[in-house]
């Protein structure tokens, strides 16, 4: 990689991913715990619920544009493609459960809405992107 963005968005990739799994570990080990607290841990469990629940987007984020701005079509759209697939088997396993499995099947699809965010996220910034670079959004 000689694009010192390129090398900026792996660095990014690599640390969120690192931020996000230190954050998910966390929530797993000391999550379930319920003690009287004051208002300021109160919030801060709160945040860190949010976190675990959404920050995996910026991960995602930076590896789909990495691929985009790196890769061919084809290969940048894989991320979206495994996820949508993903989504799509969850979603199936959803309609076909009932009871406990059908919450299970919905904690799944509430996991990919981050990471899908993130690479809608990103085609959408990448495709301004190269339409600004074209010319066809003057600024």
């Amino acid at each position: 990689m000689k694009n010192r963005t390129d090398q900026i968005l792996l660095a990014l990739f690599v640390l969120s991913l690192v931020l996000y799994g230190v954050i998910l570990v966390t929530f797993i080990e000391y999550g379930g715990r319920v003690s009287p607290a004051p208002l300021g841990v109160l919030l801060l469990r709160q945040l860190h619920v949010w976190l675990a629940l959404g920050f995996h987007a910026v991960p995602f984020f930076c590896l789909q544009l990495l691929l985009c701005r790196t890769a061919r079509r084809w290969v940048a759209a894989l991320p979206a493609l495994l996820l949508s697939a993903f989504l799509l088997a969850c979603a199936a396993g959803y309609l076909r459960a009932t009871g406990w499995d059908a919450l299970g099947w919905v904690i799944l699809l509430l996991g990919c809405a981050a990471p899908a965010v993130g690479c809608a996220l990103t085609w959408a910034v990448y495709g301004f992107h190269r339409l600004y670079q074209r010319g066809g959004i003057h600024g």
